[in-house]
C-alpha cells in the first residue's frame, strides 16, 4: 500500500510542476528574450547613430590663434572660450560647441545648423527616431514585465494568466 501513496505523491509533484512551476518558467523566459532583444536593439541603434556623428564631426580645443575667424557657437549663441572643447563638422566645416552640436544632431533633424547639409544618412536617422519613439512608449513592457513578474510569483493576476 505504501507505493501506491508514494507514487501518488510523486504523480502530485509532476502535476504540480507541469501545470503551475513550468508554464510560469516559459512566460518568465519570454519575457526576458523580448526585454533583452529590445533593449539590444536600442543600444544598436544609438551606438550606429552616435558612431555616424562621431565619424562626421571631429573635436577640437577651443584657441583664439589656431580659430580666428570663430567667436562663438551658432547654435546656443554663446562666445567660446579658451579651452572650451568644440567640434566641426567634416563635410561643410562649420564648428559649435560639442555639447551644442551633440544636442543638436540628436533632435529630429540630423542637419548641419547653418547649411542644412544632412550629417546622418536617412537609414540610420529613420531607425534612430524609431527607436526614440518606442523609447517612450516603453512603460507599457514595464507594466507586462510587472503583471508577468506577479503571475510567476504566485499572485493573482485576476484571471488574465
Amino acid at each position: 500500500m505504501k507505493p501506491k501513496l508514494l507514487f501518488s505523491c510523486f504523480d502530485k509533484i509532476l502535476l504540480v510542476f507541469f501545470l503551475k512551476v513550468l508554464p510560469e518558467l516559459f512566460r518568465l523566459i519570454i519575457l526576458a528574450v523580448c526585454v533583452l532583444w529590445k533593449h539590444y536593439k536600442r543600444i544598436s541603434s544609438n551606438y550606429k547613430y552616435m558612431s555616424t556623428i562621431n565619424k562626421k564631426s571631429a573635436k577640437f580645443d577651443y584657441s583664439k590663434r589656431a580659430r580666428p575667424n570663430l567667436d562663438k557657437c551658432i547654435i546656443c549663441l554663446s562666445e567660446f572660450e579658451e579651452g572650451e572643447e568644440g567640434r566641426e563638422l567634416v563635410d561643410c566645416k562649420h564648428a559649435f560647441h560639442g555639447e551644442c552640436l551633440e544636442k543638436w544632431l540628436q533632435g529630429y533633424t540630423a542637419t548641419c545648423p547653418l547649411c542644412r547639409s544632412s550629417v546622418v544618412p536617412e537609414v540610420i536617422l529613420a531607425e534612430y527616431h524609431e527607436m526614440q519613439i518606442e523609447l517612450e512608449d516603453y512603460g507599457f513592457e514595464k507594466e507586462l514585465a510587472l503583471i508577468l513578474l506577479n503571475a510567476f510569483q504566485g499572485r493573482s493576476c485576476n484571471g488574465y494568466f
